[in-house]
C-alpha cells in the first residue's frame, strides 16, 4: 500500500531530515510563514509537519496544529515542542487524506513539501480546503520541476532517484489546485535556484460561490 511505503520512507528520513532537508528548505518555510501574516488568535494547520522544523517560527500568539503520518517524524516534532516550550503547538498522527477535523476549523492551512509525496495529491488538497474556514487561506510549498535549460536536463536524470528516495513525483500544482476548487492569489519562487514554489490560495465564501 502506497501510504505504508511513505511511512517506511519517512521513518528512515527522520534520522537525517533536519540536517539535510531542514536546512535546504528553510528559506521557503520562513517565506511561507511571513506571507501567511498570522494574526493573534488565529489557528493554523500544518499538514505533514514532519520533525517540526517550522514550529519555532510561528508566532506565539497563534495556535498551531501539526499532523503527520509518520510516527518517527512526529516523535522528533514532539521533542522539539517540549524542549522549546511551544505551548501553542499540538501535533497528531493523522492521514492528510482523511483528517479528523470538522469543516472550516482553521484560519490558514499549509502543506510544505508534502503534496508531491502523498499517494493522492488532489484528495489531500480537497481535505485542506475542507478544514479551512470560508474566506481562509491554503498554502502549498513544494519543489517544482524546471521547464527548460540545464537544470531541467539534470532534473530529468535525477527524477527516478528522487522518486525512489521518497522525495516526490511530478505534480501539476496549478491544475490540481483549480480542480480542488481553490483560487490562486499568489505564486513566488523560493529556496535554492528558485526550484520551489510557494503558492497562496483562497477558499471562497458562500456568497462568492
Amino acid at each position: 500500500m502506497e501510504t505504508e511505503r511513505v511511512k517506511s520512507v519517512y521513518a528512515v528520513h527522520s534520522h537525517f531530515y533536519d540536517s539535510i532537508f531542514g536546512r535546504l528548505y528553510a528559506p521557503g518555510r520562513l517565506a511561507a510563514i511571513r506571507l501567511m501574516d498570522i494574526r493573534p488568535g488565529q489557528e493554523i494547520l500544518e499538514v505533514g509537519v514532519g520533525t517540526g522544523v517550522s514550529l519555532p517560527h510561528y508566532p506565539k500568539h497563534a495556535r498551531v496544529v501539526g499532523i503527520d503520518v509518520s510516527k518517527e517524524m512526529l516523535a522528533k516534532a514532539e521533542e522539539r515542542k517540549t524542549s522549546l516550550g511551544l505551548s501553542n503547538v499540538e501535533v497528531y498522527e493523522m492521514d492528510a487524506g482523511k483528517m479528523d477535523f470538522p469543516d472550516g476549523r482553521f484560519d490558514k492551512v499549509i502543506a510544505a513539501h508534502v503534496i508531491s509525496v502523498v499517494p493522492e495529491p488532489l484528495k489531500v488538497i480537497k481535505e485542506m480546503k475542507r478544514v479551512c474556514k470560508d474566506g481562509g487561506e491554503v498554502y502549498i510549498l513544494n519543489y517544482v520541476n524546471a521547464s527548460n535549460g540545464v537544470i531541467a536536463w539534470f532534473e530529468r536524470q535525477f527524477s527516478p532517484i528522487r522518486k525512489a528516495l521518497g522525495l516526490g513525483k511530478d505534480v501539476d500544482f496549478e491544475v490540481i489546485i483549480k480542480e480542488a476548487g481553490l483560487s490562486i492569489d499568489h505564486i513566488e519562487k523560493v529556496n535554492i535556484l528558485g526550484l520551489c514554489r510557494l503558492i497562496k490560495c483562497r477558499k471562497s465564501t458562500p456568497q462568492e460561490r
